[in-house]
């Protein structure tokens, strides 16, 4: 069983998720050029607290709160990734939850830096509320099963 959370608390942390994800205060390094990924990544090994690391951790935070209500579809890497899990010997089904919602995290991301409009970020945050209402209904009725001695 787990624990639902509410749909206030759930648009809360949507919005707040799109806010750092989209609009994270860099000025802390603004004086900072990168020349290329490899200088970048230096800075990221280097510099314990830096900015790319506290909005990574804030937005890894916000994700496993809610990844239960995020929308998905199943890629090509998804599916590679589930028919493995036939293969899996016992233990190592940590392993491949782990890379799931990997994947699951990362398609929300790119989704949500893919939206252009308001109305497009109202849709999503109805189709996660409408996941968490789903979620909460069957966990309910199993609530209701486990009652009746079943």
């Amino acid at each position: 069983m787990t624990d639902i959370i509410s749909e206030t608390e759930l648009e809360i942390k949507l919005n707040e998720f799109r806010d750092i994800l989209i609009n994270y205060d860099y000025s802390e390094i603004e004086n900072v050029i990168f020349f290329d990924i490899n200088s970048l990544n230096y800075y990221i090994e280097n510099n314990e607290g830096n900015p790319f690391e506290k909005q990574y951790d804030a937005i890894e935070k916000i994700l496993n709160s809610i990844y239960l209500y995020l929308p998905c579809s199943l890629s090509d890497d998804t599916i590679n990734v589930i028919s493995e899990i036939l293969n899996v010997k016992y233990g190592d089904e940590a392993i491949v939850k782990q890379n799931v919602l990997f994947n699951i995290k990362l398609e929300f991301i790119d989704m949500v830096k893919n939206i252009s409009t308001e109305e497009e970020w109202k849709k999503l945050v109805q189709l996660c509320k409408k996941i968490r209402n789903t979620k909460e209904k069957l966990e309910r009725n199993e609530k209701e099963y486990e009652y009746l001695g079943r």
